[in-house]
This record gives structure tokens, sequence and C-alpha cells, in this order.
């Protein structure tokens, strides 16, 4: 399909896969926002449109605050960026909003803007993702996984379970448990839990469209874990979600363990994706030894103080 050019914008869907999963192998971005999958599961949260600025896609959130995405793409990209925050100021001409592009990863930062006076630069340390060793994960070796390593066992010695690869067929009994664990956890309560339901129901609804591979954990007939991911990079994987019962102790570890094993084969690294600022969730995401993160910067256009002096011509 053809998509529109800038500044008219499309709607995402699933006519759109082919399209961005293009861009995405001749311009590869590190950071986990960038496949179609999460673009596709997010769509309606955050409203998500798609354009094409100069040979780049770009992505545009429009929903409050509005921003875009980092360009996809390596063609005119300063002409790129100032268009695209001419365009967010004009689309929001409110007098206390600063126009800015987000999740731009550091490998985009250091090629493009690094000595770019025309951009200021800010971490966005809430957004950055966890990578890890993929065989560190499996093996759970060393003092540094003693706890992991011992949750794993307990719950080996005290459970019977069954992985399972996800197929389609096996949909409805994932729904089913998506279900139970949102109302345990009361997810209506939490606005980041209704936006992450919404972004798995959309995973699962269009299971057998996506490029995503699914692992399951069945216990007494019953699906009691899923977990859902995909290549991001050549040599990683990317955990979109990643769900167990919580009363059950050592799940997340076997689900997370036996994902890895049965469906991440040929990837050296996993990107768990970000903490959102979450302190329990960093706290989590550290406990697993991460070897890096992928940093994610937000970009604003700087503004230049013209000195009296100049300004006389002096």
């Amino acid at each position: 399909m053809t998509l529109p050019k800038f500044p008219q914008f499309k709607d995402v869907d699933l006519s759109c896969q082919e399209v961005i999963n293009d861009f995405l192998l001749r311009y590869p971005l590190e950071a986990s926002e960038y496949t179609f999958t999460n673009i596709f599961a997010f769509r309606f949260t955050y409203n998500f449109k798609i354009s094409i600025i100069k040979n780049n896609l770009m992505i545009l959130k429009d929903m409050a605050p509005v921003s875009m995405f980092c360009p996809i793409g390596n063609s005119h990209i300063s002409d790129v960026l100032h268009e695209a925050v001419n365009y967010l100021r004009n689309y929001k001409p409110e007098t206390d909003y600063k126009p800015y592009m987000e999740r731009m990863p550091e490998s985009f930062v250091n090629v493009y803007l690094k000595n770019n006076r025309n951009f200021t630069i800010e971490e966005d340390c809430d957004q950055f993702d966890y990578v890890y060793d993929v065989k560190e994960l499996i093996e759970l070796k060393g003092s540094k996984f003693h706890d992991k390593r011992n949750q794993v066992n307990k719950f080996r010695s005290r459970y019977r379970y069954e992985y399972i690869t996800l197929t389609p067929d096996l949909i409805e009994e994932c729904l089913a448990f998506e279900d139970y664990w949102c109302e345990v956890r009361e997810c209506e309560k939490h606005p980041g839990l209704v936006k992450e339901r919404c972004a798995i129901l959309q995973m699962l609804n269009n299971f057998k469209y996506l490029n995503i591979r699914g692992g399951a954990i069945r216990m007494e007939n019953k699906i009691a874990a899923i977990t859902l991911g995909e290549k991001i990079l050549s040599d990683t994987f990317v955990i979109h979600v990643e769900k167990a019962n919580p009363d059950i102790p050592g799940l997340y570890q076997i689900i997370n363990q036996e994902f890895l094993m049965h469906e991440a084969g040929g990837c050296r690294f996993v990107n768990r994706e970000q903490d959102l600022g979450i302190q329990g969730l960093r706290n989590a995401k550290m406990s697993y030894n991460p070897i890096r993160f992928v940093k994610k910067y937000k970009i604003y256009e700087a503004i230049e103080k013209v000195s009296p002096q100049r300004s006389q011509g002096y």
C-alpha cells in the first residue's frame, strides 16, 4: 500500500503491516517501540497515525501530549525533524505546549543530533529499555542469579506444568487468563494496566496476523502464564507481554526461562522493554541483571537567545 505524504496521516491498521515492516527492516532501530506489533497494539491507546516525510516513515502520537516518534529512514533528517516540530507547533498552538519528539534511541541521537545545536536533547530515563543476555536468563548461573535459580528450582519441585508454544487455537484460553489476571490485579483502577490490557487484547485477538511468537504455561488444565515477543534485530528478541498467576511463586521466572528456551533461538540478547518510572517494575527488571540499556531521548527545538549587543549590531 501507499502511505500518505506529510502532512497527511493515516490511521494504523493491519493493512499497514507490510510497509511498516519494510521500513523497519531497511532502517532498524533498537528501541522496543519500533515494531509493527507495538505500533498496532497501542494504536487506540495513543491514537497512532503514520505518514511519509522525504522517504522517512513518521509516527504521530495523536494523544495529549501530542508528539512524534523517531523518523524511520535516513533521508534529509535535519529537514524532517524541523518539519515535524513545526507541524506539532501548528497542530497544538497553545502557549503552554512545547512541541517535542520522543523515543529517540541513542544510536539515532549519536548520528543525527549529537552536534546539532538546533535541538535540545533530554534523556527520558523512564523509557530506557532493559537488555539482557539470553543465555544468562536461561541458565541462571552464578551468585547474581542465586534467588532466581532458587525460585525456579522450588517451583519445579512443587508443581507439575506444561510449556506450550502459542497457536491460534489457544487464544481463547489466553483471553480467559488475561481476564482473570486483570480481575485479580483490579486493572480498572490503574490507568497503566488499562492501557496495557488494551494492547494485549489487540495482540491476542490478531495473533494469527502478527509476526509474533507466544508461549504459555498450563497447570491443572488451565493457562497460568502467557508471554508474547518477536525478533526486533538480527541478534535481539523483544518481550512485549509477560503475565503469570501472581499467587504462584516462581511462575514468572519459569515462563521467562521457558519462553526464551523455546522461542528465542538464534538471539543473543533479549529486550524486556521499559519500567515507565514505576519503582516496583524497575526493581523487578533490575533483579534480572541487565547487561545494558537502550537509552531514549526527547528532543525540543532549541531557542536561540540573541544578546542585546547583537540585536543592536555591535
